[in-house]
C-alpha cells in the first residue's frame, strides 16, 4: 500500500512539473537558448555492471526506483542531471559518473581517474535530483552514469541503476 501511494505521489509530481512545457510556458523554451549545450537523455534500467561497462551476469534488481537524466558537455567538463523518483524514502544513493575506454581491471570508485561522483538524497515520496560533473579524461569516448544504495552488510549494493548506453564525449 505504501508503494501504491508513493507512485501515486511520484506521479502527480511529474504531471505537475510537466504540464506547462506542454501548453508552451516557460519549460518548453529553456531548451532553445542560443549557446546553450546540447543534451542527451538518458535512459536507466537495473544492470549491475562492471567498471568497462560490461555485465553482471544473474544478477537482477528488485526495486521501483525510475532514474532518468540528461547528459551533456559543457567545455571541457561532463555534466549529467538526474532526476530520481519512487525511490527508497529518506535514502542516500550514491552517484558516478564513469569515463570511457576503461579496463575492466580498473576500478571506478570515487576520485579514481575518469570518474566524478556525488550523493543523491531522497525525500519522503523517494524523489529527489542531483548534478555530477567532472574534466573530460584525456582519450575519453563515452561516459555511463551508475547509481547505487549501497548495502552495510554486503559487497553488491540493495538497489543499482545504470544507463543503458555510453553517452558519447
Amino acid at each position: 500500500m505504501r508503494r501504491i501511494a508513493r507512485t501515486a505521489l511520484a506521479a502527480a509530481a511529474v504531471a505537475a512539473v510537466s504540464m506547462p512545457a506542454l501548453a508552451g510556458g516557460g519549460a518548453a523554451t529553456a531548451w532553445a537558448q542560443p549557446g546553450a549545450a546540447a543534451s542527451t537523455p538518458l535512459p536507466f534500467s537495473q544492470q549491475l555492471r562492471r567498471c568497462d561497462f560490461s555485465k553482471f551476469e544473474y544478477v537482477g534488481g528488485n526495486d521501483f526506483g525510475r532514474p532518468s537524466g540528461q547528459f551533456r558537455v559543457d567545455g571541457g567538463e561532463i555534466a549529467v542531471d538526474l532526476q530520481f523518483a519512487t525511490g527508497t524514502p529518506f535514502a542516500r544513493y550514491d552517484v558516478r559518473l564513469i569515463q570511457v575506454p576503461r579496463s575492466s581491471a580498473l576500478s571506478c570508485n570515487a576520485g579514481d581517474p575518469g570518474v566524478a561522483a556525488t550523493t543523491l538524497m531522497t525525500d519522503a515520496a523517494g524523489a529527489g535530483a542531483t548534478t555530477v560533473r567532472g574534466p573530460i579524461m584525456s582519450g575519453a569516448t563515452g561516459a555511463w552514469v551508475f547509481i547505487s544504495r549501497p548495502d552495510p552488510y554486503s559487497q553488491e549494493p540493495i538497489e543499482f541503476y545504470t544507463t543503458d548506453f555510453v553517452a558519447d564525449v
